[in-house]
């Protein structure tokens, strides 16, 4: 007897991405929410070189954990999250090299010519992006009214991320006359102080 295949449809699909956003997005305001309220120049400069390294780190490390998380478990965070899940035609999980591919230049396809090959899901009937289509595989949904549970996910993460947001900008406001002559000190011309003569010399 065959498996009744329900396939991911394009609100799912964008709002599984939505939640990954905005955990990654969580991840990099909470280390930077410590910088908001410094009012230090020295311990400032010393937080904000620790927070470029934590970011570019962050950023090499984004494409190999989803490809682990895809090659290991069948989706991103967000896709497993809502019941989701990426798999090739023929039911097998993607291999490493595969995953990677997907997520790389599979993902670059799609966003040629104004994204056309996101927007390919409407037409096609199991729903495959461009990269489906090149990698030969589908996302299909595993658990019922996922796209509600995405939704509460996303809803309690975008609460997370507002809230530190706010704080941040507090820090910031409180901090504000400290970052006011921080920037003066670097940006303000200083006056040369006119040599004294002394007459008669």
């Amino acid at each position: 007897m065959t498996k009744n295949i329900q396939y991911a449809n394009f609100p799912e699909r964008l709002l599984a991405r939505l939640v990954d956003f905005s955990i990654y997005h969580l991840l990099i305001l909470i280390p930077f929410s410590k910088i908001a309220f410094i009012n230090d120049s020295a311990y400032l400069l010393d937080n904000i070189l620790t927070f470029t390294l934590y970011i570019l780190t962050f950023a090499v490390i984004v494409i190999p954990f989803e490809t682990l998380m895809v090659s290991k478990f069948g989706g991103t965070p967000g896709k497993l999250l809502m019941g989701l899940r990426i798999q090739k035609d023929n039911g097998d999980r993607l291999t490493f090299r595969e995953a990677f591919f997907r997520i790389t230049l599979g993902h670059m396809v799609s966003g040629l010519f104004f994204s056309l090959g996101y927007l390919w899901i409407f037409k096609n009937e199991k729903r495959k992006c461009w990269h489906d289509i090149i990698q030969g595989t589908i996302v299909v949904k595993e658990v019922p009214y996922g796209f509600w549970i995405g939704l509460l996910i996303f809803f309690v993460f975008f609460l997370m991320n507002a809230t530190i947001f706010l704080q941040e900008i507090t820090g910031l406001v409180e901090n504000s006359h400290f970052y006011e002559d921080l920037f003066n000190s670097f940006f303000t011309p200083k006056r040369s102080v006119p040599a004294m003569t002394i007459p008669g010399v």
